[in-house]
C-alpha cells in the first residue's frame, strides 16, 4: 500500500471507531496505531486528527487498565 492507500484505511477505521465498543474499539485502535506506523515508515506524514485520535485511544486504554486494578 502507498501513504494515500494508508491515510484513507486509518480514516475509515476512524469512522469504525467512533461507533465501537469494547473489545472491537480496542482490537480498531490497533489497527489504526499500526496503520499510522505504516505512514510513518513510508515516509508520509501523519494527519494531526488521526495523530491526536490514536493519543486518546492510548490514554482511554491505560485508564481502563487502572479501573480494573485491585484496591
Amino acid at each position: 500500500m502507498n501513504v494515500n492507500e494508508l491515510i484513507t484505511k486509518a480514516n475509515e477505521l476512524e469512522a469504525q471507531i467512533s461507533g465501537a465498543t469494547g473489545d472491537t474499539r480496542y482490537d480498531l485502535h490497533q489497527k489504526l496505531h499500526r496503520t499510522l506506523e505504516n505512514i510513518r515508515i513510508k515516509g508520509g506524514k501523519v494527519p494531526a486528527h488521526l495523530r491526536n485520535l490514536d493519543l486518546e485511544l492510548i490514554d482511554e486504554e491505560v485508564e481502563d487498565s487502572f479501573d480494573n486494578m485491585p484496591i
